[in-house]
């Protein structure tokens, strides 16, 4: 930007230079009688009318470019900020599975039903985040999603007495399986250029 910059000052001050130079040598090429200050001030005001537009374009366009370049720096600012954002939640996701691997291990199943159901709408939220559509947008993601939201049926099954004899290792597998991909995209999601 300051060479774009630089350039423009370069063109202006050479603009000046010649057209002076050229503005002169109208003036030098009168004849003697039209060579008077009123013509000379009309010759020379001319120019600087013409200099003027001159500088207003260039200001225009230097102006309109770092317009752009603003732009395309914020729209580059917010995806990132995005980006860190996905990577936060997809960092909760993670977290939220080791939460609930330790409730299991220690039969809260109640807490483990409560933290699944939020690790489930986590999931759902990250899902739509447009960063991470390539990621979220294929059938294992949205198979994990389904098995959550049958291992969450089967918990609550299990805790209200509908069904007995959950099997806690399949579901800790599934756990294990999530964390794995979620952890996948958080590290191509702060990897990604």
């Amino acid at each position: 930007m300051q060479n774009e910059a630089n350039k423009y000052r370069a063109l202006a001050l050479w603009s000046f230079i010649i057209g002076i130079l050229i503005t002169t040598l109208i003036f030098i090429c009168l004849d003697k009688e039209e060579r008077t200050v009123p013509n000379g001030f009309t010759i020379f005001g001319t120019f600087f009318s013409i200099f003027g537009l001159m500088i207003a374009f260039i200001q225009i366009k230097s102006l309109r470019e770092s317009s752009e370049e603003t732009k395309i720096a914020i729209d580059n600012s917010i995806t990132r900020i995005n980006q860190v954002l996905s990577v936060s939640d997809l960092s909760k996701s993670t977290k939220l599975i080791h939460e609930i691997q330790g409730f299991l291990q220690n039969n809260k199943l109640e807490m483990a039903l409560i933290r699944m159901k939020d690790l489930k709408a986590v999931l759902i939220q990250v899902k739509y985040n447009e960063d991470l559509l390539e990621y979220t947008h294929d059938s294992r993601y949205n198979q994990n999603i389904t098995g959550l939201g049958a291992d969450i049926s089967n918990l609550h099954d299990e805790i209200s007495g509908i069904k007995k004899g959950i099997n806690l290792s399949m579901l800790n597998k599934n756990l294990e399986i999530l964390s794995t991909v979620l952890s996948e995209f958080e590290n191509k999601l702060k990897y990604k250029k």
